[in-house]
């Protein structure tokens, strides 16, 4: 380990002066990527052989996490040398980011069982905030992230008034703010303007603010994805018994999108993701079961929008399948937290109801775009939200459709442990679908989905489990792989995760790296024609057929996970 550790730091040194010489100034011309390869890489380095020894050690195989290292490291200076070849446009250099990041961290992710957690919890924050110095070049913070950081800003100022400030706002984005962005993000109030999505993520994100601006905001972030990420190794470890099933389903769940792209960007969801995650474990799955603490995690998603509400909800009513006490209990937390959000809304919206600040907000965007923000339209909304080619599920995400397979295995095995996942899954979509903006706005694809990610990582394991003949392992190989190389795109290029009615440019990237893409006869929903209904219910058809296969397949499965 001795040997390990000085090797690591020569190596690491040897990384830094390589790439502190002149000619990384004329092969990479964005300032802010240089100064990310020229630290990050390095910092991967240390953070790789260093999480590589400890794995080790915590696995009894040091000279295996030594072997493992340096090949870990052989390759990393290939990829590194790949910047010598010529000059780099931003994307090519971010492949490279991702791929340096990828295989330094590698050694330690494969010797690590996922336990101890706060080893895991450590590991994947590390990841989390390396791809998020790379997201401070690769992509600026539209959408509603940078409202957060402009709440935050003043928050920090001892101010709640969440009237725009133009000079930061185009600091932080290249362009002014628009009579859209006050109209969905300001709400004025007797006591003065307010931010519509509330001040809970703009309070949390003041530390990482004031430290570090926008980069320390989003390793904010990152954190309450590293805590989701470790909840649901948690609740894989409860509900699995297969070690490396569950390894290999939390891998996709943390790597993966929608979660990896969520933890780099400055939205509330890896928050919500994280008090979901956590009080399910302690009120559904852990050993030990503790409904009150269970029920005050979930009801701070009081303080976040109202559909992480929505899912508190579900608990609280699944709770009484464990008995009297147990819902009791667990009403009794959430109740607290409701009362505590009352208070805040009160004294902030002069309102004394839970989310004042998107009932007021929600008002004003159907009086902006004279549409109602509820549309009831869920035989639009529901097929959008799971197969839309740009913003669906199906998308980029296609990994999670393995669920469908284990869906029945999983509650035939341990129906008290995951019917309510299954009904807070069912659920959020089910009330999504009504919502105008299901596509979650200017941001990465299915983020109102990372929520209830974690809950739905066990139902994937069972899918696994019950995949046995040939032909369905082919199949979930393919999704799996389409999930795998959607992630490494989007994460070297995060800026191509977003995308307006008229774009699809992770489609773009699969046509132009595959020369076929795969996913492309995927149905979108998006209505800018009026003759679009045709095509995307056509295309719809075939993609329920893959649903009802896989459905047909888990149902005549008994799952040995």
């Amino acid at each position: 380990m001795a040997a390990h550790a000085s090797s690591a730091l020569l190596v690491a040194a040897l990384v830094w002066r390589s790439l502190s010489q002149s000619w990384v100034d004329s092969l990479i011309p964005d300032a802010i990527a240089r100064t990310v390869v020229g630290w990050g890489f390095p910092l991967a380095s240390v953070i790789g052989s260093a999480s590589a020894i400890v794995a080790g050690s915590i696995a009894g195989r040091p000279k295996r996490a030594l072997v493992a290292d340096a090949v870990s490291v052989g390759a990393t200076l290939v990829v590194v040398f790949a910047l010598t070849l010529g000059a780099s446009e931003r994307e090519l250099v971010g492949l490279i980011v991702i791929l340096v990041i990828g295989l330094r961290l590698a050694p330690a992710f494969a010797l690590s069982p996922i336990r101890p957690s706060s080893f895991i919890f450590a590991l994947v924050f590390a990841t989390y905030a390396l791809l998020a110095g790379w997201h401070q070049a690769a992509s600026l913070p539209l959408g509603d992230q940078v409202h957060y950081l402009l709440a935050s800003d003043r928050l920090a100022h001892g101010s709640l008034d969440a009237t725009i400030d133009p000079g930061l706002f185009r600091k932080l984005t290249t362009l002014d703010p628009t009579d859209a962005d006050v109209a969905t993000h300001v709400v004025n109030v007797p006591a003065g303007a307010r931010t519509v999505q509330g001040y809970a993520i703009p309070v949390l994100l003041i530390p990482g603010w004031m430290a570090a601006g926008r980069f320390g905001a989003e390793l904010v972030v990152a954190l309450a994805a590293a805590w989701a990420a470790t909840m649901t190794a948690l609740i894989l470890r409860d509900t699995v018994a297969n070690p490396r099933l569950r390894g290999w389903v939390w891998a996709m769940t943390a790597f993966f999108a929608p979660l990896v792209l969520l933890a780099m960007s400055i939205y509330p969801n890896a928050f919500g993701a994280a008090a979901i995650a956590t009080a399910y474990r302690f009120g559904f799955t852990a050993p030990i079961r503790r409904p009150l603490l269970a029920g005050a995690i979930g009801g701070l998603t009081l303080f976040l929008n109202p559909r992480d509400g929505l899912v508190l909800v579900v608990l609280v009513v699944a709770a009484a399948w464990y008995g009297r006490a147990h819902l009791v209990r667990f009403a009794i937390g959430a109740a607290a937290m409701f009362v505590l959000a009352i208070i805040a809304d009160a004294l902030i919206y002069g309102v004394p109801v839970p989310y004042a600040g998107y009932f007021f907000g929600t008002s004003q965007a159907q009086a902006l775009t004279s549409a109602p923000s509820i549309t009831f339209e869920f035989w639009v909304g529901l097929p959008a939200m799971l197969f839309d080619r740009t913003f669906g599920l199906a998308g980029s995400a296609p990994w999670i459709f393995i669920a469908v397979i284990g869906a029945v295995p999983a509650l035939r095995a341990a129906p008290r442990a995951l019917a309510p996942a299954a009904a807070a899954i069912v659920t959020s979509l089910l009330a999504l679908s009504i919502y105008r903006y299901w596509e979650g706005g200017y941001a990465p694809p299915n983020r109102y989905f990372v929520e209830v990610l974690p809950l739905t990582a066990p139902f994937v394991a069972y899918g696994l489990a019950a995949t046995r003949d040939w032909w369905m392992r082919v199949l979930v190989g393919v999704l799996i792989g389409m999930s795998a190389f959607a992630a490494f795109l989007l994460s070297a290029m995060p800026a191509r995760a977003l995308n307006d009615a008229f774009q699809s440019q992770l489609q773009d990237l699969f046509d132009v790296a595959l020369g076929v893409n795969p996913l492309g006869w995927l149905p979108s929903f998006i209505s800018v024609t009026p003759d679009w209904w045709v095509s995307a219910y056509l295309r719809l058809i075939p993609a329920l057929a893959i649903i009802a296969l896989l459905a047909w397949y888990g149902a005549r499965k008994r799952s040995p996970a």
